[in-house]
């Protein structure tokens, strides 16, 4: 989350038209300097916010990661609400451009150079909510909880953002926020502090990559022990 104010600030309205541009001209031909151009910055300023074509197209990540955490920092809302309306907040800021969002996802899903990238992208928010649990989990809570939770909740986002990307809901926000609930409720006993805390045990849920929202959540409670 190293990223600077001024990157994170001008990232939603560069990310849009150099998205375009790689779509309409192809990734690997179109170089830095071109996307320079095409947001109407000087190079020297592009490599300055940005570092490389590949920053620019995760620039609206960038933006959601930074705003996530200043909220998750800030919030007085109890952990449950806070995670479900942080996580939606994300999904709210990467499909508020539904054109620009469906030609990263097909710029994405076209360009294997792009997949390592956002698997670092998917861990960094896996972090920011992994350790905003480990802050407000009760003393003495399960070890695995902020990694299972963490999980759980970009699961169950990239999951929704995807079935909206393909034509799914027209509203992806409710989708979300219900699919949350239901996810984080799983985890009551080590978000409420008046809850007793598990037993330590270590959890894995396997689902696949392309699963629903509701596979997901399947995958993840079929992995809980029983309160």
């Amino acid at each position: 989350m190293a990223n600077s104010p001024s990157r994170a600030r001008t990232a939603p309205e560069h990310s849009a038209a150099a998205i375009r541009y790689l779509a309409e001209h192809g990734y690997d031909t179109t170089t830095a300097g071109d996307l320079a151009d095409t947001v109407g910055i000087s190079r020297s300023t592009f490599f300055r916010r940005y570092g490389n074509k590949d920053d620019v197209i995760f620039a609206d990540h960038v933006h959601a990661l930074a705003q996530l955490e200043e909220f998750l920092g800030l919030t007085d809302l109890t952990a449950p609400d806070a995670l479900v309306d942080g996580t939606c907040d994300v999904l709210r800021l990467l499909i508020r451009n539904p054109d620009s969002a469906r030609l990263r996802f097909e710029l994405m899903r076209h360009t294997p150079a792009l997949r390592d990238r956002e698997l670092i992208i998917t861990h960094r928010y896996e972090r920011v909510f992994a350790r905003y649990i480990r802050e407000v989990m009760p003393a003495g809570s399960a070890q695995w909880v902020p990694a299972s939770l963490s999980a759980g909740l970009v699961a169950v986002h990239n999951a929704t953002l995807r079935d909206w990307l393909r034509g799914g809901s027209a509203d992806a926000v409710h989708v979300l926020n219900r699919d949350l609930r239901q996810l984080v409720s799983l985890y009551q006993p080590w978000l409420a502090p008046e809850s007793e805390p598990a037993s330590r045990r270590v959890v894995v849920a396997v689902y696949d990559a392309a699963a629903s929202p509701e596979a997901v959540l399947q995958s993840i409670a079929a992995t809980l022990p029983a309160h």
